[in-house]
Parts: structure tokens; C-alpha cells; sequence
């Protein structure tokens, strides 16, 4: 899918779904693993297969960065935990930012946080999509969805 916006021209492979979906996200240090600092919690805009985009308030976290990493540090790596509704598992997974911009939809300051996942397996692949298509609106006219109601 090619989208041109205010960010200029994106190629998308896969399908974005916009839901508001709760997202722990902690930043990944050199001196502690993932889970051992503070996180933060926010919620996504939206998520693909990929990716999501959160929206934040709060950038820092225990004095480092979301937006720059740690000093040193190549990317921006972050230990994310989405909820993800209907499923009984938390979708557990390292992502690293890609973008970030202030919300032309927010009247106090918001950041949207692109994030690309890194290293996905194929359980999670597989945990993912199936969200993913469970969410997606069904198409067909009012007599398929009517029958799809039904049955």
C-alpha cells in the first residue's frame, strides 16, 4: 500500500489495523536486560504486522530517552508488552523506533512513535495475524453480514 502524507511518500507491505491497543514499553539498556527498568504505559494508534505506532505524553524514561536511546547505544530498542484484545496471551516482543512525530490531532504535546518489530518468531507471527484478521471488518454486502450475524 502506498501512502503519501505529511511524512512523505510510505510504502506499506501489510495492512494496518487503527485500534487502541495498551502497550507496556520499556527501554533497553546496555547494563540492564528487558523488563528490569521502569516502563511506561501508553496505547497504539495502530498496529500491523510489522509494526505499531504508540501515542505518548511521556519520552523518558528513568532519565533515558525513548526517542534517542542510551548514550552509545546504536537504536532505539524497546521491550514491548501489547495487549491484545480477545487473546488470552500478551504479544511480548523487541521493537526499535523508526519515526516519530508531535500529533497534528492533539492540542497539548503527543508523540506518535513508529516502532518496526525486530526478530518476530513464528509464534508470535502467527499470534499476530490472527489478532489481526479477527479485528479486520468483514466486507460484503448487508446480506452477508446479515447471515454472517445469524450464523
Amino acid at each position: 500500500m502506498l501512502r503519501i502524507g505529511n511524512r512523505g511518500v510510505q510504502k506499506r507491505k501489510f495492512f494496518r489495523l487503527e485500534i487502541p491497543l495498551q502497550v507496556k514499553v520499556t527501554i533497553i539498556t546496555e547494563d540492564k536486560v528487558p523488563g528490569g527498568q521502569t516502563s511506561v504505559i501508553v496505547k497504539s494508534r495502530n498496529i500491523s504486522e510489522e509494526g505499531i505506532c504508540i501515542e505518548t505524553r511521556q519520552i523518558e524514561i528513568d532519565g533515558v530517552h525513548m526517542l534517542s536511546g542510551s548514550p552509545g547505544a546504536q537504536k532505539n530498542r524497546l521491550d514491548l508488552e501489547v495487549e491484545l484484545y480477545g487473546f488470552e496471551k500478551t504479544l511480548k516482543i523487541i521493537g526499535e523506533v523508526c519515526w516519530y512525530d508531535l500529533s497534528p490531532e492533539s492540542e497539548n504535546f503527543m508523540f506518535q512513535v513508529g516502532i518496526v518489530f525486530l526478530n518476530i518468531d513464528a509464534e508470535k507471527k502467527a499470534l499476530l495475524k490472527s489478532f489481526l484478521r479477527n479485528q479486520r471488518p468483514r466486507k460484503g454486502g448487508f446480506l452477508r453480514r446479515f447471515f454472517n450475524i445469524l450464523y
